[in-house]
């Protein structure tokens, strides 16, 4: 078990307007960790928080307009969306890489549905949209650095008890889909981002 460690991000570069637009400086990983950034650029949903997790790890909640940055090791991972449903992203992170995940609203029966969309360079309609929301939504300085450490004090492993058996049978349901051939959504290692592509039109 461990613990995580919240950072109210006061340390982004400035996003000034002039004749150019200046990109906001992203938060780059630690050596030998991966940042993954998870996003709500939409303002669908307003009153909804959506849960994030790492496996069966709470990495945070974001509202619309909010971003968690998520340091982490490389390698495979499964992340995965909590709101009325719940979606999943099998990712394989690459050592030093940034990478971006877009969490879009829809309409659900009760509150609003969480679909998990990697920032992806091969769908060059869909990046350039994506990037111009991620790059606005950096601009606006709000949001948390999460990393996590070490072992969890003990009181606070007693109040997640009963999470992590909820996230344990979200996590089975993960890999019943995927041995079912159940289409589960990508992250691979070159879909990482950087200041060069962000630039590029």
């Amino acid at each position: 078990m461990k613990y995580f460690i919240l950072f109210t991000l006061t340390f982004l570069s400035l996003f000034t307007f002039a004749q150019e637009t200046q990109l906001p400086e992203l938060i780059t990983p630690a050596k030998g960790k991966s940042m993954v950034y998870f996003t709500r650029t939409s303002s669908v949903g307003m009153l909804i928080n959506f849960s994030f997790y790492d496996g069966e790890e709470l990495i945070g909640k974001l509202k619309p307009g909010k971003f968690i940055a998520y340091e982490c090791s490389p390698g495979d991972h499964v992340f995965i969306g909590k709101s009325e449903n719940t979606d999943y992203v099998e990712a394989n992170l690459e050592e030093g890489k940034i990478y971006v995940i877009d969490s879009e609203a829809q309409m659900g029966a009760f509150k609003a549905r969480v679909k998990l969309v990697p920032l992806d360079k091969t769908n060059e309609k869909k990046y350039k949209k994506g990037r111009k929301n991620f790059l606005k939504l950096i601009a606006k300085n709000k949001g948390e650095v999460v990393s996590f450490e070490e072992e969890q004090p003990t009181e606070e492993v007693d109040n997640e008890k009963e999470n992590n058996s909820s996230m344990s049978k979200t996590l089975a349901k993960f890999y019943e889909n995927k041995q079912k051939n159940k289409k589960i959504t990508q992250l691979t290692p070159e879909m990482y981002v950087d200041m060069e592509n962000l630039l590029q039109e």
